[in-house]
């Protein structure tokens, strides 16, 4: 009977419209809620398989068709925390549970007790270990980052840039067989300057470089350490040969006319060292920007590509996902860099709590890449990406899903009427 059909079909609106209230709710819960992507509810009209002719045009009410996720961009807000992550753009993030992979837009990620970056539930990130020049050294592996260091870096080449006063007097002749640091400094020098340098330990030493004049725009060079650091008497003179012979220790540098290095001798100026408990280590003088001019002599730069060792200081995430570390002694090593997920279909992702997501056959499978390759977004740093809710759309979608409500409740109550005066005929 048709008044039934009727009572059916209002039913069903209510059933379909109380849906569409609890997909809008929980929209309305996670407004807040970090990278939770909103959904919409979508009906599909019922139809009698059965009937025919005329009457198999009148519906039979709704059903929902689907429940769609909307994966559109939510809001990036900067947190300044290093491990809070998100994506401008498509893919996601990449996590482990046991044998499968999930995956998430919640950037949210946290150092476990045992080093491994994870979600908040204890998910691993995934992500390519790399080597300390930037290159892959292995598959999508759990991120760690427990245990890092900076090794030590004994110092191999040293740059000095100074100027040498050019009128400068002739000092006495640099003693090279029993040299000490006082004589050295006073009377066989016309200046000296200190570099600091590492050992194959990390260890700092002093390294002493001499510069004495000999004649018209030509100066010798000698370097030396304190000899209590290489196992002999403290306060006295450990030379380093940079002429390539036992008598001959010092290299000579020769101007020109204008004050700039004309040559060296040795071409190439080098001495070797061995500190107490470290290897010995060659050291490459670069003294190419040296200058000779009447204003007095004076240092304006020193480097040297030695260093200690580091502890862990600071993690930093680039644009491309690469991870990287920076350490206490001023060096920064790239880890890993993170693994990102694109779908075909991502909609066809299936949901399962806490912003996380299973692959399905609607959704395809993964294509696994990087930040910026393959149509995948960028990594913003100390940032998390937002509920994607648009509170004022919610709000109206309520008023409307409440109406929607409304009316089915009065197609039940105007059928319930016509079968009570269906009922009282007989009377």
């Amino acid at each position: 009977m048709a008044l039934f059909g009727a009572l059916s079909t209002g039913r069903s609106g209510l059933d379909t419209s109380g849906a569409d209230l609890s997909v809008i709710g929980n929209n309305i819960a996670n407004v807040s809620t970090i990278g939770f992507k909103g959904s919409r509810a979508e009906f599909a009209d019922l139809l009698s398989a059965n009937a025919g002719g005329e009457t198999g045009k009148i519906g039979l009410g709704a059903r929902v068709g689907a429940v769609r996720t909307l994966f559109t961009q939510g809001a990036i807000e900067s947190t300044g925390r290093a491990l809070d992550l998100a994506i401008q753009g498509e893919g996601f993030f990449v996590l482990r549970e046991g044998q499968a992979k999930l995956f998430t837009r919640a950037g949210n990620f946290q150092e476990s007790p045992t080093g491994e970056i994870t979600d908040l539930l204890g998910h691993p990130l995934q992500g390519t270990p790399l080597n300390a020049d930037g290159t892959n050294a292995g598959g999508v592996t759990d991120v760690v980052v427990a245990g890092l260091s900076s090794q030590a870096k004994a110092t191999s080449r040293a740059t000095l840039v100074a100027n040498l006063q050019a009128d400068a007097p002739v000092p006495s002749p640099f003693d090279e067989v029993t040299p000490d640091f006082q004589s050295a400094f006073s009377d066989q020098s016309n200046y000296f300057t200190n570099i600091q340098i590492f050992d194959s330990l990390g260890k700092s030493h002093n390294l002493t470089l001499f510069f004495s004049r000999v004649g018209a725009n030509t100066w010798e060079v000698h370097a030396g350490v304190d000899a209590g650091e290489t196992g002999g008497t403290p306060g006295d003179l450990q030379l380093l040969d940079l002429n390539g012979g036992t008598a001959g220790l010092a290299a000579t540098v020769t101007f020109d006319s204008g004050g700039k290095v004309a040559s060296t001798n040795p071409a190439t100026i080098s001495g070797s060292v061995t500190f107490s408990g470290a290897a010995a280590q060659p050291i490459t003088l670069d003294l190419s920007g040296l200058t000779q001019f009447a204003s007095p002599s004076a240092t304006g730069f020193v480097n040297q590509d030695g260093f200690g060792a580091g502890g862990l200081t600071a993690l930093d995430v680039d644009a491309k996902g690469i991870l990287s570390a920076t350490f206490d002694n001023g060096q920064t090593r790239p880890l890993f860099q993170l693994a990102i997920a694109k779908f075909t279909a991502p909609e066809g992702l299936t949901p399962i709590g806490n912003q996380l997501y299973r692959e399905s056959i609607s959704s395809g499978p993964p294509a696994v890449a990087t930040a910026q390759t393959s149509g995948n977004g960028s990594v913003v740093s100390s940032s998390l990406e937002q509920s994607n809710v648009a509170i004022a759309q919610e709000f109206i979608s309520l008023i409307s899903a409440q109406r929607a409500f409304q009316a089915n409740s009065r197609v039940i109550t105007a059928s319930d009427t016509l079968l009570n005066d269906l009922i009282n005929i007989i009377r």
